[in-house]
């Protein structure tokens, strides 16, 4: 086996991993971040203050007959700070608050310069309209106690008087807050979802494979949606992912053919014959796999025979679409419900032969270890060239470890980007310790853009990779 690199070493940035992960959360996504906006709506409206704003202007000129416009100006610049100082006085505050029958009072006021004028606006806020122009009145009627100790020589008149504010100077802006509650939170999630992604050790891309695992890469599968057309999905009907449909994209097709002849070349050079495919969980596609694997052999002139052993879910009886059709299943043969004279079936008087299981059991451990299993599969491995035995994931059950004990070797599929790279090594340490010692990986479902650097669809439509 080839020497695997340290896995521990940082993670890779994988974009096109990161992506297809935020694809799948998308609903996700978007369900978090319309009650963020929601929440943000609810939060705003229970914390809105509102404001109301009351201004007057003043004209301010100095004393004497020879005032003049730069004086005017100067006078101005003066009082407004002067002002400013006055309205912070508490000797005024307590004026406006007796006025105004409070016991104190914050008063939210300034006091502005229109620029090259002698005019100032003074504004004072409050929580309602009625509040601000009542302790403004209170301001003008009051601040004259301050100012004549203050101000000197200059003249102040009105020009503007107040008027009751009939908005607040800051509305309430619900779709504005709720647009941008969901775009944060969609952003926050987003790379929330992708630094998850970064961090989960698993088969992201081919070279993972070989720096990350206990073993070599038999072959990488591109991903092929199940139906191209949306009327056979809508119908939902059968569609073959076998590379023998001509429905099947020519990626596809050959990139399982170059697995099932690099699977070959190996076994031969291991001078093997049976070999067990699984994975480690569910969902994997590796029945499918199995299926291709067994027919890229025999259409390169092999007797193959493909078992269905997977005795909990078994998939190939549809994926080859034999449902109806006649024969026995393994599984009634095994538990002496019927007998193997029908057992074996032809796949469209090619080289592939197939015995399949149709029904899940409840006795599987003695079926098992059943002479007739092993002596089932002595007989294929003196009458054909390869046998190839589908098994269910090992991580569910111990079924695989037994069946391993009947091989000459084993692949495992696993499906990029599923499964912790720890688990997998766990199980090829597994089936290692048994007869049917590991040959190799397939990654299967992998984007082409990671494999050749081409663009790729993605989501895995295949319902029997789903079933496997």
């Amino acid at each position: 086996m080839e020497e695997r690199i340290d896995s521990g070493l940082v993670p890779q940035i994988d974009l096109i991993s990161m992506l297809k992960d935020i694809a799948k959360e998308w609903w996700a996504i978007l369900l978090l971040s319309l009650a963020v906006a929601l929440f943000a709506d609810i939060w705003v409206n229970a914390t809105y203050q509102p404001e109301y704003k009351t201004s007057t202007t003043f004209v301010v000129t100095a004393k004497g007959m020879n005032t003049n416009v730069y004086q005017n100006l100067n006078s101005t610049q003066q009082l407004a700070q002067q002002f400013t100082e006055i309205l912070d006085s508490n000797v005024l505050k307590k004026k406006v608050a007796q006025d105004l029958n409070m016991s104190s009072l914050n008063i939210d006021s300034s006091v502005d310069l229109v620029p090259e004028t002698n005019l100032i606006t003074l504004s004072v806020k409050a929580g309602t309209a009625v509040e601000s122009y009542r302790i403004l009145q209170s301001i003008m009627k009051n601040y004259n106690t301050v100012s004549d100790y203050a101000i000197k020589n200059v003249i102040i008149e009105t020009i503007q008087s107040p008027a009751v504010s009939m908005a607040p100077v800051n509305p309430l802006n619900e779709k504005k807050t709720m647009v941008i509650a969901f775009i944060a939170a969609v952003a926050v999630l987003m790379v929330l979802v992708a630094g998850i992604s970064y961090l989960r050790d698993t088969i992201k891309n081919p070279k993972d494979v070989t720096s990350k695992l206990d073993t070599r890469l038999l072959g990488s599968i591109y991903h092929e949606k199940k139906s191209k057309s949306l009327n056979l999905r809508k119908k939902k009907e059968f569609v073959s992912m076998l590379i023998s449909n001509p429905l099947r994209s020519f990626q596809y097709a050959e990139s399982n053919k170059m697995m099932a002849s690099r699977v070959r070349s190996y076994l031969d050079k291991e001078n093997a014959k049976t070999l067990l495919v699984t994975s480690v969980m569910e969902n994997e596609g590796k029945s499918t796999v199995a299926a291709n694997l067994a027919l890229g052999l025999a259409q390169e002139g092999n007797r193959v025979m493909l078992i269905d052993c997977d005795f909990r879910k078994p998939a190939q009886y549809k994926i080859f679409d034999m449902e109806g059709k006649n024969g026995d299943d393994l599984g009634k043969v095994l538990t002496g419900k019927a007998g193997t004279e029908n057992l074996i079936r032809n796949w469209n008087d090619t080289n592939l032969y197939m015995i399949l299981n149709r029904t899940s059991s409840n006795s599987i451990e003695a079926m098992l270890k059943s002479t007739t299993l092993r002596q089932i599969v002595g007989f294929c491995r003196q009458n054909m060239d390869y046998v190839i035995i589908d098994t269910s994931p090992l991580a569910l059950v111990s079924d695989t470890e037994e069946l391993a004990q009947m091989a000459d070797a084993s692949v495992l599929v696993v499906r990029q980007d599923t499964v912790l790279t720890k688990d997998i090594n766990d199980a090829i340490d597994i089936l290692n310790n048994t007869r049917g010692k590991v040959l190799g990986c397939v990654l299967n479902d992998a984007s082409s853009s990671q494999i050749t650097g081409s663009t790729a669809h993605y989501g895995y439509g295949g319902y029997y990779e789903k079933r496997a």
